[in-house]
């Protein structure tokens, strides 16, 4: 038993559960969690909006695996933070999202005290699971609990409430004596794998779908060993992409590239879709079809077949079903496949000449990009032209490397995303690519990029606003547009305001040379890409 305040009991049991990081902002409901902080190994990160918090945590466990953790106070603090944690769940990543509350004794009453709101009831569509404490000897189990929810099955957020009161308290409490784990899943259906290799051994035109579950469960090595053994090609997700290198002979591309994918899923002739929701957007507003052959691998039974019927689904985690497969498939006889290979280049081929023809500025601008940095290099990217062509052809050589919040895509992700993924890993290259109008929401976190000491190129392609919604505002309204230009300030000086470096390039062959001196710099440096690019086609 040890003695210790409520708040000193929140920060012993995150040191247990080998939390390294946080992110937040103090306010008078968590006070004591923070004086309990001074003296604890875990890293606090101060940033200067609570969404950004949120976005940090969510990068944080996307590039680590490991969960983030965002702390904030009541009230404001936390509907603050509710998009970052809306960013997590529809992308399935462990946030753990800790919150002041008000006293114990006042929630629900509805008195008029400070910061009233009902948060457990907020948080709920945002997590996994909504907790409160009422009293402190409760906090040791609610948080262990939180840590096994949130990563148990599909990892998704989860909410721990703590009154002011609970967190005053003083007592003598029990801690955990190991870190909390997550619950095994249950075994896969052993004649469901075995339909499935049937499948799979007679497949002509073999295709595979990684989603980002696939990242999730570290199972890349297991799905390109299936690829190989059946000369599959692999299309993946936004949130999939590194699960196979883009540079791999089978990749094929994301499901954002139109031609290619589309003529692919209707030429296959048995799927292998692996961590995917078969989402929206992803599937283009699902006018993409699959194969009557699909096999639908998930660790959330309710995904499957939600979207499109599978011939089978196969309940579990990708790792273990993947190698599985694979292990079965080295014994199995091959069915020639040079053909089906031979369209899927040709197919390739063509879409990659038609748009270096119709958009090369915009496919230079990316292809530089990536030339410039390391094949682990992390990039975060936010709601803009430029990153929408990234999300469709930006070479990913690598798992948890190319973050995009593609679920919610929330606008002013891509700073914050970066700052966490440069303090989780302080040696590798991390740049944030935004438009004008993603950074200003959250460029107030520049100060915390300077703080840190975070030399992140921030390339920023200004074109003047809301560059997307201007153009489907125009095509749909006779060239009539509203609410989409905003005024801007002068970028470099904004940087250079806040300790920062800037620069501006004004061509396409500048982009390359500018954002290797920006990697070299000891500082945050915005690169302001003053040009105009059309949107990819969809």
């Amino acid at each position: 038993m040890v003695r210790l305040t409520g708040g000193q009991l929140v920060v012993r049991c995150l040191e247990n559960a080998g939390v390294k990081t946080i992110f937040g902002i103090p306010g008078v409901n968590v006070l004591d969690v923070y004086d309990a902080l001074y003296d604890s190994s875990i890293r606090h990160v101060l940033v200067r909006h609570e969404q950004s918090a949120a976005f940090m945590a969510d990068a944080y466990a996307r590039v680590t695996g490991e969960p983030g953790v965002c702390l904030t106070t009541a009230g404001p603090g936390l509907t603050n933070a509710v998009t970052g944690l809306a960013t997590a769940y529809s992308d399935s990543r462990p946030v753990l999202a800790l919150a002041g509350e008000i006293s114990s004794h006042l929630i629900g009453k509805e008195k008029g005290v400070l910061h009233e709101i009902d948060q457990t009831s907020l948080a709920k569509p945002v997590t996994k699971q909504a907790y409160c404490v009422f009293n402190a000897a409760e906090i040791p189990q609610a948080i262990e609990r939180a840590f096994v929810d949130l990563k148990a099955g599909r990892p998704r957020p989860a909410y721990v409430g703590l009154p002011d009161n609970v967190l005053e308290a003083t007592g003598d409490f029990q801690l955990p004596e190991e870190k909390p784990c997550a619950t095994v899943t249950s075994e896969p259906d052993e004649e469901l794998v075995e339909a499935a290799l049937i499948l799979l051994s007679q497949s002509r035109f073999p295709l595979i779908l990684a989603g980002g579950g696939v990242v999730a469960a570290e199972a890349s090595s297991e799905l390109i060993r299936i690829a190989e053994l059946m000369s599959a090609p692999v299309v993946t997700t936004v949130n999939g992409a590194g699960s196979i290198p883009g540079d791999h002979p089978l990749f094929l591309g994301r499901s954002r590239l139109p031609k290619v994918v589309d003529r692919a899923f209707e030429t296959a002739d048995v799927m292998l879709a692996v961590g995917t929701r078969f989402s929206s957007l992803s599937m283009s507003r699902w006018k993409l079809g699959v194969p009557k052959n699909l096999i639908h691998v998930d660790i959330d039974a309710p995904v499957i077949g939600k979207n499109y019927p599978p011939k089978i689904g196969i309940r579990g985690d990708a790792k273990p079903i993947l190698h599985r497969i694979s292990e079965k498939l080295k014994s199995m006889p091959k069915v020639e496949k040079s053909s089906w290979i031979r369209t899927v280049e040709e197919l390739k081929a063509s879409a990659w000449t038609e748009l270096k023809n119709s958009h090369p500025t915009e496919m230079r601008a990316v292809m530089d990009i990536r030339s410039a940095l390391e094949r682990d290099a992390i990039v975060a990217a936010d709601t803009a032209i430029l990153s929408y062509w990234m999300q469709r052809i930006f070479p990913v050589y690598e798992p948890r490397t190319f973050l995009y919040p593609f679920g919610y895509v929330a606008m002013g992700y891509a700073l914050p995303a970066a700052i966490a993924s440069k303090i989780a890993f302080p040696d590798r290259q991390v740049v944030a690519v935004c438009g004008d109008g993603g950074f200003m929401v959250t460029c107030q976190d520049l100060a915390t990029a300077v703080e840190n000491n975070t030399n992140i190129p921030i390339i920023l392609h200004n074109n003047g606003g809301f560059g997307i919604l201007r153009h489907i505002q125009r095509e749909r309204f006779k060239q009539r547009h509203i609410g989409v230009d905003p005024r801007n300030p002068d970028f470099v000086k904004l940087a250079e305001s806040f300790g920062a470096k800037g620069s501006r390039v004004e061509t396409v062959d500048q982009i390359g040379s500018t954002i290797e001196d920006a990697l070299r710099s000891d500082r945050p440096t915005i690169v302001e890409i003053r040009m105009s690019f059309s949107p990819p086609p969809y």
